[in-house]
């Protein structure tokens, strides 16, 4: 599995890029990585230079990465996962538990969160018809604009939200789908203990509103603040914030 290392230190977080995503999705935020603090971005299984998974089930996913994750060697790493990539934090977080590794997480951080597969995603997923309307959406630059051009009011300023869509297969990008769609509910992780900080948008999708309040409901002790003028991809929009609620010690910094 590939892993981008940024940094240097005995204190660590890994990023875990979303739909479409790939290792890049966390790319603002290298710069941002403070002394003693190393940040590793995953390609998730078959996104960017990774192998596809052994199979395509999120529970098989999520043992694979944290197998990797144990690989890096380190404890008390927060795992902060944007988009779709949230809900894996918590499956591999699960995972690392049954696998006698608590000791290897101490936080969880979601960046605009879905905690279900929207209404309007599962469209994608009707026989047939379903992927023809996903390739009209993503697998070509004008449905990609014209996609882009209609959720400008779920983004801020230059950032585009189909982009990343460019250089995916789209056939894994549909299976990633697929996985969403049968995740299962937020209530599955309850007493799952560790801090969790939630980041969302202000400018966000009400299906990510609504997730957030799942996620609260699930996980009680979870720290969510909104971010004003921010849309989809807070990462990208307010990168600042972001690297401040991962990585604490920019805060007491100043």
């Amino acid at each position: 599995m590939f892993v981008h290392e940024t940094g240097c230190g005995l204190r660590g977080a890994v990023g875990f890029h979303g739909w479409s995503g790939d290792h890049r999705t966390f790319a603002p935020l290298w710069e941002k990585v403070p002394a003693g603090w190393v940040f590793f971005s995953f390609d998730l299984p078959g996104c960017g230079a990774s192998e596809k998974p052994t199979a395509w089930s999120l529970r098989v996913v999520a043992r694979e990465v944290a197998e990797e994750v144990v690989h890096l060697g380190m404890r008390d790493l927060v795992l902060a996962g944007s988009c779709s990539g949230a809900i894996l934090t918590t499956f591999v977080a699960r995972e690392l538990r049954e696998m006698g590794r608590p000791e290897i997480v101490a936080r969880l951080v979601m960046l605009d969160p879905f905690a279900f597969c929207p209404w309007y995603f599962r469209l994608f997923l009707i026989p047939v018809i379903g992927y023809l309307m996903y390739g009209a959406a993503f697998a070509n630059p004008v449905g990609r604009g014209i996609t882009n051009f209609f959720l400008q009011d779920k983004r801020a300023g230059d950032t585009h939200l189909t982009e990343s869509f460019a250089g995916v297969d789209h056939g894994v990008t549909w299976k990633y789908l697929q996985m969403l769609s049968k995740c299962g509910p937020p209530g599955q992780f309850r007493g799952m203990g560790m801090p969790v900080d939630i980041l969302y948008g202000e400018k966000t999708f009400s299906a990510v509103r609504r997730s957030v309040r799942e996620w609260k409901a699930a996980l009680p002790q979870a720290k969510v603040r909104q971010l004003t003028g921010v849309g989809h991809l807070p990462m990208a929009e307010n990168t600042e914030e972001v690297a401040k609620v991962i990585f604490p010690e920019m805060e007491k910094d100043r």
